[in-house]
């Protein structure tokens, strides 16, 4: 019944808001004339970059602290990473449908072969020293030879009874200190799967409700930590989240934070568990201050978490969604990602990385590869005149409804996705020249070697055509 109004809501928001719709059409000389694609005058991309948009609290933890915790044993390189699953590099490079289909059967590899395969080490005499270089090896130059040594390593540095204990400190810390996470900036954290916490494991039959009461904790906690300018973004990780996995435990949590949200005192959190009062820390979100989401992890199809989106939306009118879309992910076609899109746009505020519409808009398809072009089947060429069009025809609309691109230029880079600097820059600036607006985010910016500041350089000297005229950033 949720997903009915989906189209509702879509249709109703063209009906009553005349200048969301794209009545124009373009040909693929728009495309291929750089700077000459109709759009809007009124409408103008604007780049965002006053603040860290886009960043992951897992992935900001600073060298000093990595130290500190393999000092202390909470680190090791034989440490093996649980209830994870990744593309695996043989995968990646199959075209067979066939063989994809059991793609997130892929076990994640253990943080040892991660390491050895990102980088060869010297080894100390002291196993305490070797380790010790082993770990800070992933804070040196990227790239990665492949995604799950990056995801193994994220998670092995992310253990989330740490980040818990020392949210404020990576937080807080200051770049003079060694901090990564800028002073206002939009901090994500992924709310915990069902018997995973901070301390001590959870009870394997525990309700759905006592898994939402603690992970509202834990959200309140590490909201607590942040710095009075920064604020959190609820993350639901869809490997977790999805309408096959965990939905009761989704709604439970939802319907507890509206409840929170709701209610008369906002300096008081109720614990229904055991129906207790607590006011440390405070509750920090009311209806004039509502909270922020994001949709993150492991790429799905995104029908399994459209019903997700509109539920979420339902209950929360007026936060601010965000959703991760576009980015490495081999076993959906690349035309589906290009497409599906449109299905985004009533729920999300700002898409993370959107690289399947930066690709599709400079007629480039991954699945393609580097053939030269009299290698191409004409049915393939036909597909990607499509999806440029389709990209164009989202990015439009995009524009006109003040969603914006989340981008990371070096998480992009890094990760294959945008696959050059030049190809990035190039198609960032085509967002802007439709009229999309763009925020700048450093993403990981600890396993990424990035600041902010670098992210923007990377991005220096991209303008808007206000007034026919260029208006550099």
């Amino acid at each position: 019944e949720g997903l009915k109004t989906k189209k509702i809501r879509r249709w109703l928001g063209v009906a009553l808001n005349p200048s969301t719709q794209c009545n124009y059409t373009t040909t693929n000389e728009d495309f291929d004339t750089k700077h000459s694609i109709k759009r809007n005058e009124q409408i103008r991309g604007r780049l965002f970059a006053d603040r860290d948009y886009h960043v992951h609290l897992g992935g900001a933890i600073p060298p000093c602290l990595i130290s500190q915790w393999i000092e202390g044993g909470h680190l090791s390189v034989e440490d093996e990473i649980p209830n994870l699953v990744a593309i695996s590099s043989d995968f990646s490079s199959r075209n067979d449908k066939s063989s994809r289909k059991n793609v997130h059967e892929v076990p994640m590899i253990s943080v040892r072969d991660a390491l050895v395969q990102y980088r060869e080490v010297n080894h100390s005499t002291t196993r305490q020293q070797r380790d010790a270089n082993m770990f800070l090896s992933a804070y040196s130059d990227p790239p990665y030879p492949n995604l799950p040594v990056f995801l193994t390593l994220y998670r092995a540095y992310s253990k989330r009874f740490l980040l818990h204990q020392n949210s404020k400190t990576i937080a807080g810390m200051s770049a003079n200190e060694g901090g990564l996470i800028h002073p206002k900036a939009e901090v994500r954290v992924s709310l915990p799967p069902p018997n995973e916490s901070h301390s001590l494991e959870w009870i394997e039959k525990e309700s759905c409700l006592a898994y939402a009461s603690r992970a509202l904790e834990e959200m309140i906690h590490f909201q607590a930590s942040l710095l009075p300018s920064q604020r959190l973004v609820i993350t639901f990780p869809r490997q977790t989240f999805n309408v096959n996995k965990n939905l009761d435990y989704f709604f439970a949590f939802l319907e507890l934070l509206r409840s929170s949200v709701d209610s008369k005192s906002h300096s008081d959190y109720i614990d229904p568990t055991t129906e207790s009062l607590t006011s440390s820390p405070k509750f920090p979100w009311s209806k004039n201050n509502p909270p922020a989401f994001d949709f993150a992890g492991q790429p799905l199809p995104l029908e399994q978490t459209l019903l997700l989106l509109d539920k979420l939306r339902s209950i929360f009118s007026s936060s601010e969604i965000f959703y991760h879309h576009g980015e490495v992910c081999p076993h959906i076609e690349f035309s589906k990602r290009v497409k599906d899109t449109f299905e985004l746009l009533p729920y999300v505020n700002r898409i993370g990385h959107g690289l399947c519409l930066g690709l599709a808009i400079l007629g480039m398809n991954p699945e393609i590869g580097n053939r030269n072009c009299d290698q191409i089947p004409p049915q393939l060429k036909a597909s990607i005149e499509e999806n440029r069009q389709s990209a164009y025809d989202c990015l439009t609309k995009i524009a006109h409804s003040n969603i914006g691109i989340e981008v990371s230029p070096t998480c992009n880079i890094t990760l294959g996705g945008a696959q050059s600097k030049e190809i990035l820059r190039k198609y960032v600036q085509e967002f802007l020249s439709i009229g999309v607006d763009v925020f700048v985010g450093s993403d990981d910016p600890a396993f990424l070697n990035t600041t902010l500041e670098t992210e923007i350089q990377l991005l220096h000297g991209l303008y808007d055509t206000r007034d026919g005229k260029k208006h550099q950033f």
